[in-house]
């Protein structure tokens, strides 16, 4: 009986203008001439895998439950061992469940303002913005002007998928993308919200942790790409090109309707 275990990591990064990839194990498991391929996620949340053949194109994918090891391919080795299923195939790892094999969200889901009662913020860029907010990850997202130390609240229930708060550089060139903190959270309609540009050690909350809406999570910062601070905010959909941003409605008031300049009350 022989054994053998290849690991690829699949490295995260995440920023205003880039959508995410995820981190994921996938391992070879050789047993009984058998070639198992497995895919661990270790995060709080589903993943769906996305198999492309390199031969023909064609794919196929594999849903995962949070916290969950999947047996996702199985060949006899004799034929396929597992440097020629690296040859053959692609693994890419997608955060949520696959858009085919889940209902749409919800669409009138009223989010919260994601700062704290009694605050009022202007709009530094809102949908559609012409700086940074016109592709399909960025479209829907707002810029609230909060300073350096204000406090960031949850605009939603429910779990921490990712907490990245070390970075302490800023910039206004691509290089600095990944270098905005940020807090990820899962909903359970499968959308994620991301709140961005946190303060070096700025994170109130960690990985796993559920939050209710309104909860401190943050404090805003001065980190990644951006000209000024403020707390970049935007909810997501899953698809197989990543996180695409989504309209929503926040504070009763539709999302559309928070344009450059306006001011963003927390009553």
């Amino acid at each position: 009986m022989s054994r053998s275990f290849l690991f690829i990591l699949l490295t995260v990064m995440l920023s205003c203008s880039k959508p995410p990839n995820n981190k994921g194990n996938v391992s070879f498991f050789e047993l009984n001439d058998t070639t198992k391929v497995i895919y661990e996620n270790k995060l709080p949340c589903p993943v769906f895998t996305k198999i492309t053949n390199l031969k023909n194109g064609k794919s196929n994918f594999i849903q995962s439950k949070p916290n969950e090891t999947s047996l996702i391919m199985q060949f006899n080795t004799s034929k396929k061992d597992s440097s020629l299923i690296l040859e053959t195939y692609k693994f890419s790892h997608y955060y949520g469940y696959h858009e085919k094999g889940k209902q749409g969200y919800d669409t009138l889901h009223n989010y919260a303002l994601p700062f704290p009662k009694g605050k009022r913020y202007k709009i530094i860029q809102g949908y559609n913005g012409s700086f940074t907010h016109n592709t399909d990850f960025s479209r829907y997202t707002i810029d609230f002007n909060l300073k350096i130390g204000d406090t960031i609240t949850a605009s939603r229930s429910g779990i921490v998928i990712k907490v990245i708060d070390t970075h302490n550089k800023q910039g206004t060139t691509k290089k600095y993308k990944p270098y905005g903190n940020f807090i990820m959270i899962y909903h359970n309609d499968n959308t994620f919200a991301q709140y961005v540009h946190l303060k070096q050690h700025g994170a109130l909350v960690k990985k796993g942790d559920s939050i209710s809406i309104n909860q401190p999570i943050g404090i805003s910062g001065f980190t990644g790409l951006t000209t000024t601070p403020h707390l970049h905010f935007g909810v997501f959909k899953p698809t197989t090109n990543g996180f695409k941003s989504i309209p929503i409605i926040l504070d009763s008031i539709s999302g559309r309707k928070y344009t450059k300049n306006k001011i963003a009350v927390n009553d």
